[in-house]
């Protein structure tokens, strides 16, 4: 079995359970000890749990890693669907990214874009539209939290609130069958409006976020047009997806995608 097999495993789990054994696991998958505690110190290094006397427990919904851990958690699945969700950009349209470290890759793969207006309250994702000549940036004013570098509040809702917008891509906190969640009450606020000022709402969700529940609550999924995730997330959350309406493009892998 391959690790990262072993460790979505794992992480199956941990959801079902709450916490996980390392001899129960070691009994389950046919492998060592010392193969269990890599992957159970490897998926801490991400966030996705926490390391006890002879197991892990499940990490906390309210508890969400760093931005810059984030950034560094999946970065290959989060890179194909940057690059899925840039495909669906056409010249001439008026976008919002928000502030997920998914969004922030999409920029990569504009830099032929012509006539593309970009709102957006990150302050990261408007640097590196910076590179992107076809593209105009409007950032948000408002209280900026600094460790995500994202805008927030009155200030820039009132940014948002006059834009009619062709298409927004959000990231999320967690995925489900019922509801789009993330973990900040302001960045809730930001991607509610942006939901309900666009054409289309495309989610971006790498694996990891299908059955995670964060501390907000978003949207009803059915308010979602299209979930863009990776060929990972779980087949049968896709079919209840679809059976909900949502549009689901499933990118295979990087380089090679499939919808």
């Amino acid at each position: 079995m391959l690790q990262e097999e072993r460790q979505k495993l794992i992480l199956t789990e941990l959801k079902e359970h709450h916490s996980v054994r390392i001899a129960n696991l070691c009994k389950k998958l046919g492998v060592t000890r010392e193969t269990i505690r890599r992957d159970l110190h490897e998926l801490e290094e991400s966030g996705h749990l926490k390391k006890v006397h002879g197991g892990a427990v499940q990490v906390k919904a309210s508890l969400e890693p760093s931005y810059q851990k984030r950034e560094l958690i999946n970065t290959k699945e989060k890179e194909s669907l940057a690059k899925k969700a840039a495909s669906l950009i056409e010249d001439g349209d008026a976008v919002y990214f928000d502030i997920g470290t998914t969004t922030l890759l999409i920029p990569k793969f504009m830099k032929e874009k012509k006539n593309v207006t970009v709102i957006t309250n990150g302050v990261k994702v408007a640097m590196a539209l910076a590179e992107c000549p076809g593209v105009k940036v409007i950032l948000t004013g408002g209280e900026m939290r600094v460790g995500e570098m994202a805008l927030s509040g009155a200030t820039a809702l009132k940014t948002i609130e006059p834009f009619y917008i062709d298409k927004a891509f959000i990231g999320v906190g967690g995925i489900d069958s019922q509801v789009i969640t993330d973990y900040h009450l302001e960045e809730k606020e930001i991607r509610r409006m942006m939901v309900e000022k666009a054409t289309t709402t495309f989610a971006l969700a790498d694996y990891s976020k299908f059955g995670t529940k964060a501390f907000v609550q978003v949207c009803p999924i059915e308010e979602i047009h299209t979930v863009i995730c990776d060929g990972k997330a779980p087949k049968d959350m896709i079919v209840k997806l679809q059976e909900k309406g949502v549009n689901v493009i499933v990118v295979r892998e990087v380089n090679k995608v499939f919808s």
